[in-house]
């Protein structure tokens, strides 16, 4: 495939020099119209609707803008989600569950005790 990619390169190229700007949009647009996967953008909005804002702002400013700017912004945006992640930690207060002899959060199971002067965090 390499290969072929390669002969159509350097030999057929000088042919498309003549083809107006037009219908090589066209015919890349075409290509690249299957790459866009709208049920992952769907799926991704229904787990992490910032990591949906990331990819359709990356989507969007690689389409109107430049692909600096665009892939940028897509960045800025998920190194500002994991600061977000890394300054707010999920945190559930443990309570022992006498029956198996493990501790598990109070909010999930109803059957854990709080362990009297004691507070038992995890993160």
């Amino acid at each position: 495939m390499a290969t072929t990619v390669l002969i159509t390169l350097l030999f057929l190229m000088p042919l498309f020099h003549y083809t107006p700007n037009l219908i090589l949009a066209a015919i890349i647009i075409t290509a690249v119209i299957g790459l866009i996967d709208y049920q992952g953008a769907l799926h991704l909005w229904k787990v992490d609707k910032l990591d949906c804002v990331a990819c359709l702002s990356s989507f969007f400013g690689v389409l109107f803008i430049s692909v600096p700017i665009g892939l940028a912004i897509a960045v800025g945006i998920s190194v500002f989600k994991i600061l977000l992640n890394v300054t707010r930690p999920n945190t559930n207060v443990m309570g022992y569950i006498s029956s198996t002899r493990t501790f598990q959060s109070l909010s999930r199971y109803s059957t854990a005790v709080r362990v009297p002067s004691f507070v038992i965090i995890a993160i």
